[in-house]
């Protein structure tokens, strides 16, 4: 009988370390970031975005949704961060490494080379759009940084 006790004993603790093992190896959630986008105007546009670090080759996944009324499309780029400094128009955005459009995704991005680079999200609609980003680095801690808002200036309209 105490064989028996001690057998289940065992296991249960063996099951509890187990547990918290793989927990911290499975259980890692990526930080979420809210964000509030207004609407572009003729000669500007809204943009919003996270700065974080990469090895060459290493896998990421970003996730996004919005959450107000309605789904609207989003703008998701991931870009170099001498872009964010460059005038583009909203509805093509600046140079890019990654692009996608929508509501709500899920992008699987991996880094062309090490260094620095900057998920952003530009709204191209005709209202204020409102939603949450992740981003997730696969077998790997990654540290983001928001940079917040900014106005990217749209080149002048050609009078041609």
């Amino acid at each position: 009988m105490r064989f028996k006790k001690s057998i289940v004993v065992s296991v249960l603790i063996l099951a509890v370390v187990g547990s918290f093992a793989s927990s911290s190896v499975l259980g890692q959630t990526a930080p979420v970031y809210s964000f509030s986008l207004s609407p572009p105007s003729l000669t500007y546009c809204w943009y919003w975005g996270i700065m974080f670090n990469a090895s060459q080759g290493q896998r990421f996944t970003v996730t996004w949704n919005e959450t107000g009324g309605s789904p609207a499309s989003l703008d998701l780029y991931i870009v170099a961060p001498s872009t964010i400094h460059e005038s583009f128009p909203c509805d093509t955005g600046p140079a890019w490494l990654y692009y996608n459009s929508g509501g709500y995704g899920s992008a699987n991005w991996v880094s062309p080379s090490a260094g620095e680079f900057i998920v952003l999200l530009v709204n191209d609609n005709y209202h204020t759009i409102s939603g949450t980003l992740s981003i997730m680095a696969v077998s790997a801690t990654v540290t983001a940084t928001s940079i917040g808002y900014s106005l990217a200036r749209q080149p002048a309209p050609c009078k041609c």
